[in-house]
């Protein structure tokens, strides 16, 4: 199978996603992906002509599909200025820097999220309180292009009303956090369709997003505390919630910048799971998945440097 059916298929794996966030939050989100397309398409065309590369369409479609993973973990209300500032990190830092395709350290789409949420952390927390909530065509223009500001229309993700619940209880926090996490839910059962599409057709190996969900639920179910006011959340609060199922099946399992021994690939998942319960429950963001993947990202080339070292000595004993 060549890279690009590889990337359309893993397209077609992320359209009940997209489709979920279309019908939860808006045309916003729609917006995001079509921008963040035409920006990739550009800055893939000029990038690959500085560095005198030939045009290459598997790398264009890969900079479109990292472009449309990072657009899918946006906020509908977010600016288009911001949406092509994470675009142009997530290709310039995260990819071309590197030396171009098949060569980035780092996922691409989380290099541009985490410039994004280093620089705009207040913008990239504007979500819409809950499904059918969302602005006419025209005010959604206007937010877009920056004439008209997002007040009355955003609120939190359901990891952000864990984060600053306060001294409420679990039980208590569900009283104002359900409806937001219904959304989530759906949107979660979404990608979690495409993601067994993507292991059905064979362009992911099911081991990786397995290692990285038990590497997430397995420390949040130790923890939980069954809901007191000090509590890290439910292990179904952080199956759902957040990107945990977009990055298990589609943002992790980037076969660039994970390890390639399967050792190393298990033990990777397992990290990133393990970070993004530390981060969303000790760490100062809510969700904490694309810092994980990044800090994982730097260990990959370690992992398997130990895999193999281990594979080889146990084969001399």
């Amino acid at each position: 199978m060549s890279s690009e059916q590889l990337m359309v298929r893993t397209t077609i794996g992320l359209t009940p996603g997209l489709l979920a966030a279309i019908y939860v939050f808006g045309l916003g989100i729609l917006f995001n992906v079509l921008f963040a397309i035409l920006i990739a398409v550009i800055l893939e065309f000029v990038l690959q002509r500085l560095l005198g590369h030939p045009f290459s369409r598997v790398a264009t479609s890969s900079g479109c599909l990292a472009a449309v993973l990072l657009a899918l973990c946006l906020p509908p209300l977010l600016p288009l200025s911001y949406v092509a500032l994470g675009v142009g990190f997530a290709l310039i830092f995260g990819k071309y820097v590197y030396g171009g395709l098949g060569q980035n350290l780092f996922n691409p789409a989380m290099v541009g999220y985490a410039a994004l949420l280093l620089t705009a952390p207040l913008a990239l927390s504007q979500w819409l309180p809950e499904s059918g909530i969302t602005p006419d065509l025209e005010t959604l223009l206007a937010i877009k292009l920056q004439l008209q500001p997002v007040d009355g229309y955003t609120g939190a993700t359901a990891l952000d009303l864990l984060r600053n619940r306060g001294a409420l209880t679990i039980e208590e926090y569900w009283l104002t956090a359900e409806t937001v996490f219904s959304d989530q839910m759906l949107i979660g059962s979404a990608y979690l369709l495409g993601g067994i599409y993507l292991i059905q057709a064979k362009i992911i190996n099911y081991q990786l997003p397995l290692a990285m969900l038990l590497g997430l639920l397995v420390p949040s179910l130790l923890a939980f505390d069954g809901g007191s006011s000090s509590s890290l959340g439910s292990p179904i609060l952080h199956f759902f919630a957040g990107a945990t199922l977009l990055g298990a099946f589609f943002i992790i399992t980037d076969p660039v910048s994970s390890p390639n021994t399967p050792a190393g690939i298990i033990t990777y998942g397992l990290l990133i799971g393990l970070l993004t319960f530390l981060i969303r429950g000790f760490g100062a963001y809510p969700d904490g998945l694309a810092f994980a993947v990044l800090l994982a990202n730097a260990c990959g080339p370690l992992l398997d440097h130990t895999a193999r070292h281990w594979q080889k000595t146990r084969r001399s004993i």
